[in-house]
C-alpha cells in the first residue's frame, strides 16, 4: 500500500485495515470489553490486530519504516491530545502519520471532536479516528475526522460491517459547543445568622 501513489484509494485501504483489525478485536479479545479500566487493554490488542493488517499490506520498506505504537504525543501543543493509537514513521524533523486512533469507553466531548479535527490538520495524520466503544450498545461508533467534516460510522459488533450512521461539518461541531453553554449567573445562597 502507498498512501502518496493514490491517496483516496490509500485512504480506504487503512479505513479497510483499521476495519479488519476492529473486526479481529471484537471476535478475538471481546472479554476485554467487560473488564474495569479496560481501555489500554483494548488499545493494545487493537494496536496488534492493526500492525498485523498493515504489515500484511505493506511492501518491505513500509514495513521497516513504519511503526504502530501507543500513546505517542504528535504535537508540539502540550495541551494538545495524544492518540492511543498512531501508525507513523517517528521521524522528528518530517514525519509521516499514516494513522491516528483516539478509543474511549463512551462518546467523544465536543471538544474531544475537535481536537480530533486538529489532530488531522495541525497534525498531519493522514486518517485520524476517534471510538467510543460504548458496553451497552450492539455497535462501536467510529468518528473519522477530515478538513471539513466528521463522520460517524456504526460498526456492529455481529455482523463485523461498518456503516456511515451521519457526517457534520466541523464548523457546527464548534457552534453546538457554544451553543451548550448556558448564560447563567451564579447566585449566592444566604443563610441565616444562627
Amino acid at each position: 500500500m502507498n498512501i502518496h501513489e493514490d491517496e483516496r484509494y490509500g485512504m480506504i485501504r487503512l479505513f479497510e485495515t483499521h476495519i479488519h483489525a476492529l473486526s479481529l478485536l471484537v471476535e478475538q479479545d471481546s472479554s476485554l470489553f467487560s473488564w474495569r479500566r479496560n481501555r489500554m487493554a483494548v488499545c493494545h490488542r487493537l494496536a496488534r490486530h492493526l500492525e498485523q493488517g498493515l504489515h500484511d499490506s505493506f511492501n518491505l520498506q513500509q514495513r521497516n519504516r513504519y511503526f504502530v505504537d501507543l500513546c505517542a504525543p504528535i504535537m508540539e501543543d502540550t495541551h494538545a491530545m495524544i492518540p492511543d493509537i498512531v501508525v507513523h514513521d517517528r521521524d522528528q524533523q518530517e514525519p509521516q502519520r499514516l494513522m491516528a486512533i483516539v478509543c474511549r469507553e463512551g462518546y467523544l466531548s465536543e471538544q474531544e471532536l475537535l481536537d480530533l479535527h486538529e489532530l488531522k490538520t495541525k497534525g498531519n495524520c493522514e486518517l485520524t479516528l476517534g471510538m467510543a466503544f460504548l458496553p451497552n450498545k450492539e455497535y462501536i461508533l467510529i468518528y473519522r475526522a477530515d478538513e471539513t467534516t466528521i463522520d460517524y460510522y456504526h460498526f456492529f459488533r455481529t455482523e463485523k460491517h461498518c456503516q456511515l450512521f451521519k457526517r457534520r461539518q466541523v464548523s457546527e461541531v464548534s457552534a453546538d459547543r457554544s451553543q451548550l453553554k448556558l448564560d447563567i449567573k451564579s447566585r449566592k445562597r444566604s443563610y441565616p445568622h444562627q
